[in-house]
């Protein structure tokens, strides 16, 4: 028996009881070859080329999204640790020039700054005469020197994340205001931010034996914050080269010895 390929598919089925039943079973036959049209037709398989080719683009944009953003932040890793280097080099050079202007100060004998020569000095009515003295414009050199070697330090160590340099740079302003009262007969003052001033007339009128006192007298506070300042220097220069012992955060930044060797 032959079929009509082309007839209505409402005929086919008229027969079917129940208006209802066969709209129904009409309406889901017809979505049915839709779809199987759709499908053989092609357009469903554009849509799901066209939804994968979005998906593997959404992934590329956030692949590349991550990318950009670890690049940033291993750029941000890398400057925060070269800012970190130099502040440390930094210290450890001006600990370093603090040490060299208390040598200078606390030397003795030949070409020391306390050592007498021949001075000319005037009369009030402004007759010259030959007096053998110390050199006060040349301690008082020596002495703002230090002060302003010694500013430079303390403005280098502000906010230092190595633990035993910072602790070191503490150490020296302790010891500098341990010996507050000292310092002030000589016209030094400490200030709140823990830098130094000087005042030249102060330190003429007490002289050059009491200034020679505080800083060449033997564990003295020339010599305390020169050992001080070596000390410091030693430990920003470990930090500098990434040698250092534990951060405030309790990260260990390089070598076990290094720990052992903060404390020598």
């Amino acid at each position: 028996m032959g079929i009509n390929v082309n007839m209505d598919y409402s005929t086919l089925f008229s027969s079917m009881s129940g208006s209802s039943s066969s709209t129904n079973f009409m309406s889901g036959l017809s979505s049915m070859l839709s779809d199987y049209s759709s499908i053989k037709n092609g357009s469903y398989g554009k849509l799901v080329s066209a939804y994968y080719k979005k998906i593997d683009s959404e992934k590329a944009d956030s692949t590349d999204k991550t990318e950009k953003e670890s690049t940033r932040q291993t750029t941000e890793t890398e400057k925060s640790k070269a800012a970190e280097k130099k502040q440390y080099s930094a210290i450890s050079s001006n600990a370093k020039d603090v040490a060299s202007k208390l040598d200078t100060l606390s030397k003795t004998g030949d070409n020391s700054v306390f050592e007498k020569t021949w001075q000319t000095v005037k009369d009030e009515d402004g007759t010259e005469s030959k007096v053998y003295d110390y050199d006060m414009s040349k301690i008082s050199s020596a002495v703002s020197n230090f002060v302003s070697s010694y500013n430079k330090l303390i403005d280098s160590t502000g906010d230092i994340s190595d633990v035993t340099t910072d602790t070191r740079a503490s150490y020296l302003g302790k010891i500098t205001n341990s010996y507050k009262s000292e310092l002030s007969s000589i016209g030094i003052s400490i200030k709140d931010d823990g830098k130094l001033s000087l005042d030249k007339d102060k330190l003429k009128a007490a002289g050059a034996e009491a200034t020679q006192n505080i800083f060449t007298q033997k564990a003295g506070f020339g010599y305390k914050v020169s050992q001080a300042a070596t000390s410091l220097e030693t430990s920003a220069s470990r930090a500098a080269s990434s040698s250092s012992t534990y951060s405030k955060t309790g990260t260990m930044n390089s070598d076990l010895s290094s720990i052992l060797d903060s404390f020598i």
